[in-house]
């Protein structure tokens, strides 16, 4: 698909091309129906470059970028959704917004590609797994790692600050798995912090709502979670679902894996509750009572 091969091939893009990419990217739905003329015309470069950047992602030219393009657009304007913002109760209008959250998802799914295979492995061979996310993916980062960590994987998030994430990624290397989290294309150091790990070896996948992300475009495998909303509250519903999804999945493809960490959890357990027998009956609570 166009979207891979744009993101595949963007560290090596001239300046025009990069201008071409950028620019489908973000007005798919306008490219999608414009003539290489068109489109070099609007960007003010030569209609030749526009056949050349087409050839570079693979196609014979630009007619057959173009069909593929257009095939992807009809397909998301199937799945278009609108919440109605002027519903008469409150109720309605908690129904369609959620409609437009499960839109998101809807599109989270139409998303992926055979990039997704790298993942569970990824996820298996990693000694150590880095999740790192700026502002409101911060949080999210550390949901994701409390739930790898629930299905028996190494998780930790960190914030991507550099003073912080130094003190985590000064001996990151080949078995290490860092995933970067990004709602914003200007998530500049989850970006950095990717671009340091691939540098030193690190396996990278960078989860992100925009293919343009700095955190995206970084990653050795991008996968991108859409989150258009009609409201200024930014949706991190794909991105959410996704903490569920690879769970799941690598439950279902390693049972034995997690069947032996829940095992772990609940032996764990066991022991502390009696621990917590054990000391209790030793305490004399009325002599601490009185002490405190």
């Amino acid at each position: 698909m166009f979207r891979v091969k744009i993101r595949e091939k963007h560290g090596e893009l001239t300046p025009s091309f990069r201008k071409l990419a950028e620019f489908i990217q973000n007005n798919e739905l306008d490219a999608a129906f414009m003539t290489a003329t068109e489109l070099a015309d609007q960007l003010e470069v030569d209609a030749a470059t526009v056949v050349r950047f087409a050839q570079h992602l693979g196609y014979s030219g630009f007619r057959e970028l173009s069909k593929e393009i257009q095939e992807v657009v009809r397909g998301d304007l199937r799945a278009t959704y609108a919440a109605d913002l002027d519903a008469a109760t409150d109720l309605g209008l908690l129904r369609g917004l959620l409609g437009n959250e499960r839109h998101n998802v809807e599109l989270a799914q139409d998303r992926l590609t055979e990039e997704v295979n790298s993942l569970l492995p990824a996820l298996l061979g990693a000694e150590r797994i880095w999740l790192f996310g700026q502002g409101q993916c911060l949080h999210l980062a550390g949901l994701w790692a409390d739930t790898l960590r629930g299905v028996g994987l190494p998780a930790t998030a960190v914030a991507p600050d550099p003073l912080t994430a130094a003190k985590y990624l000064k001996e990151v290397g080949e078995k290490h798995l860092i995933i970067g989290l990004s709602l914003s294309p200007m998530d500049i150091d989850t970006a950095n912090v990717i671009s340091l790990a691939r540098q030193r070896g690190a396996v990278t996948l960078g989860f992100s709502a925009s293919p343009i992300a700095a955190a995206a475009l970084e990653a050795d495998t991008a996968i991108i979670c859409p989150g258009p909303t009609q409201t200024e509250v930014s949706s991190f519903t794909g991105l959410a679902a996704m903490i569920v999804v690879l769970a799941a999945a690598f439950t279902v493809r390693y049972p034995e894996r997690a069947e032996a960490m829940k095992r772990a959890v609940r032996d764990t357990y066991r022991e502390l509750l009696e621990t917590q027998e054990e000391r209790s009956a030793e305490l004399d609570l009325e002599s601490l009572w009185r002490q405190s």
